[in-house]
Formats: structure tokens, C-alpha cells, sequence
């Protein structure tokens, strides 16, 4: 957990009904020793998804998308299933790494 208070937001509701609810900070730039955690799981994973590295890392989602963009430009991962909202990438095998 980092060094920053995590502070509660109350929030009013209808009818008198008040929810508490605590934001989650995330990291904008990561430090190199998260770098390198993050492009050893994405080399390994079979599946991965922004979100996924987000709430691991507790990176930003765009700063997740960034990385993964980089690692498909330098073919280490691919991009398996896109849709509008999501994408999911899975690493490239060994073989075909070796051969390019």
C-alpha cells in the first residue's frame, strides 16, 4: 500500500441514504522496478487485458494500454479478441519469435 491516506467520500443518496465509498489512486508513471514486473508478466500470461495489469500493478488503465500497444509493435505479444471496449492480448510463442 503506498504512503498516501486514502481518504472516504461520502456520497447523499435519495431518501436520506448516505454511501461511503473510498477512490482508488493509481500510479501514472511506474517506477522501473514495476516496468520490469509488468513486461515479465505480459511475456508469460496467456491472457491479458488492460484491465488486468491495471489491478495488479495498480497502474492507470491507459498507462496499462500503452505498455501492452508497445509490446504488440515489438511482436512480443498479439492481439487475440478485440471489441469496442476491451482488448485481450496473448504472448507470441517462442518459435515464432526465434524465427524473425
Amino acid at each position: 500500500m503506498s504512503s498516501r491516506e486514502r481518504k472516504v467520500i461520502r456520497k447523499k443518496k435519495k431518501f436520506g441514504l448516505v454511501v461511503e465509498f473510498i477512490p482508488t489512486i493509481r500510479d501514472l508513471i511506474p517506477d522501473e522496478a514495476t516496468k520490469k514486473k509488468i513486461d515479465a508478466e505480459i511475456r508469460r500470461a496467456k491472457g491479458i487485458t488492460p484491465a488486468y495489469l491495471s489491478d495488479k500493478f495498480n497502474i492507470r488503465v491507459s498507462t496499462a494500454k500503452k505498455f501492452l500497444r508497445e509490446a504488440e509493435e515489438n511482436k512480443i505479444i498479439e492481439l487475440i479478441v478485440a471489441s469496442r471496449r476491451t482488448k485481450v492480448y496473448s504472448a507470441t510463442s517462442a518459435k515464432a519469435t526465434e524465427s524473425s
